[in-house]
């Protein structure tokens, strides 16, 4: 899967190919369980490096094509997307407002980085509160941000949800009998997020160790190559 994300970027000249290596596996277990279809609703508060939703959806027969392909999922690039949203910390506050007035599971995907933003914070205390228990939440937790490391410590934030009430684990979101063990422990009974252990850029050691440079950047014919001597 990973040279297939790779040859996607460089053929479509996408950047952001770090954040899409580092949810790639974890995206690909969720649909493999069938934990996740097109019947869920699906919000999207981590709209970078979508090659890999897009690779995704295809392989398990969600789209047929890559026909509205980009490197930032929007709103209208799939049928199935509720809502795709680029501004830090809104989506689970949306995803919060779509599960009063639907009894489907509602998926929610974000990146560790919006668990800084208080909006983030309220919408968990609120789903907690309310107990909303079709909300579905996954974190890439890779620790980084397009500025190197994340500027806040996060980890307290797994406490916060536990005393929100939700229902909370973590797991290697690259090793996938953990995180089939963990998808079958789910029980739905409260709101769920799990905390997938990531690394920005996996797979390929030049953007794994240098994820400052990576975040934006493109994938020239130099490094291409390197990838598939």
């Amino acid at each position: 899967m990973k040279n297939d994300i790779l040859k996607l970027s460089y053929d479509n000249n996408f950047s952001h190919i770090p954040s899409a290596l580092s949810m790639l596996n974890y995206l690909d277990r969720l649909y493999y369980n069938k934990f996740l279809s097109k019947q869920n609703h699906t919000v999207i508060g981590k709209p970078h490096g979508a090659q890999s939703y897009f690779y995704i959806w295809k392989k398990y027969g969600l789209i047929n094509n890559y026909k509205n392909i980009s490197t930032s999922l929007k709103n209208n690039d799939v049928d199935f997307l509720d809502f795709s949203i680029d501004i830090l910390g809104d989506a689970l506050g949306i995803g919060s407002g779509i599960s009063h007035v639907s009894d489907k599971l509602v998926w929610v995907n974000i990146g560790d980085a919006v668990l800084q933003m208080g909006n983030t914070l309220e919408a968990i205390q609120y789903i907690g509160t309310k107990q909303l228990k079709n909300i579905f939440c996954t974190v890439d937790y890779n620790k980084s941000q397009r500025c190197g490391d994340l500027l806040i410590d996060i980890e307290p934030v797994i406490n916060f949800c536990k005393e929100y009430n939700w229902d909370v684990y973590r797991c290697d979101g690259h090793n996938n009998q953990k995180i089939d063990n963990t998808l079958n422990q789910i029980k739905f009974n409260k709101p769920t997020i799990i905390f997938f252990d990531t690394i920005k850029g996996y797979g390929v050691d030049f953007m794994q160790n240098n994820i400052k440079e990576w975040h934006y950047k493109k994938i020239d014919e130099k490094h291409y190559r390197q990838i598939f001597r």
